[in-house]
């Protein structure tokens, strides 16, 4: 199999991975189908591969398919691969350490924002986050970088996914949100002062990657609310502002994409 067929047969079994929702009964080859767009018998073919690869699972009498236990460390062992960590992942963990708080990238995925990586000080009062795990986009500093730095379909997308998370506060809440891309309009950067979680203090700069193709975006916070604000966006920001035009320059010296070779 050439690289190229590798790549088409990849994502169409990720489509197929894709096609499963947490609160989904099993799904049947048809119901598969349709949610994918693929033809019924590249359905049937992925799905036994991926059932044998002990991604998928078959349930009940007819034999429909589920989500199998090591679909959880597929996502997590494709997010350990991508070269932006590795260029990354010195310049977070020395502002974490100069700082004491944690610093993330991150990148949306409907209405979250996706950790891609994590590091935090040795004496950081953590945030008990990790690789893989979500905040929401419109209350995380993170999250509100990232939608000032799209453009405004891929901003657009986003905030529907935002609308329908939020339910009866989906007014509320982009009202919200557009407020603080405002801000983020006039500083550079973006903040989040107990919005999240009262606890949590944060300041967020979008990343730039691929020549402006592929949107991420950083932040750095700490559990504590005993720190002056003033700190997070006359310091903290500009920093975080400066590592991001740092991230982005190494990638490209590299000749680096998001995903890797």
């Amino acid at each position: 199999m050439d690289k190229a067929t590798e790549v088409v047969s990849l994502a169409r079994g990720l489509a197929i991975l894709r096609a499963f929702h947490a609160i989904d009964a099993p799904l049947g080859n048809k119901e598969i189908a349709e949610r994918t767009g693929l033809p019924k018998a590249t359905v049937a073919r992925l799905a036994y591969t991926l059932c044998a690869m002990g991604y998928l699972r078959q349930v009940g009498p007819h034999a429909q398919y589920h989500l199998g236990d090591k679909v959880s460390t597929l996502g997590y062992t494709v997010l350990r691969t991508l070269s932006v960590r590795q260029v990354a992942e010195p310049l977070m963990q020395a502002m974490a350490d100069r700082h004491e708080m944690s610093v993330a990238l991150g990148i949306g995925d409907g209405p979250d924002m996706i950790y891609l990586h994590y590091c935090s000080g040795p004496e950081t009062i953590t945030m008990r986050l990790h690789i893989g795990a979500l905040v929401p986009i419109a209350q995380s500093a993170m999250g509100r970088a990232y939608m000032w730095a799209l453009p405004p379909q891929a901003r657009e997308t986003h905030m529907q996914a935002i609308r329908a998370a939020a339910g009866p506060s989906a007014d509320a809440v982009e009202n919200g949100l557009r407020e603080a891309i405002a801000e983020v309009d006039r500083r550079g950067f973006s903040v989040s002062f107990g919005d999240w979680r009262r606890e949590i203090y944060a300041v967020g700069a979008p990343v730039w990657l691929d020549r402006g193709e592929t949107i991420l975006a950083l932040n750095c916070g700490t559990r504590r609310r005993d720190l002056d604000p003033a700190r997070f966006q006359d310091e903290l920001g500009p920093e975080l502002m400066a590592m991001s035009s740092e991230i982005g320059h190494r990638m490209d010296q590299l000749g680096a994409s998001f995903w890797g070779d």
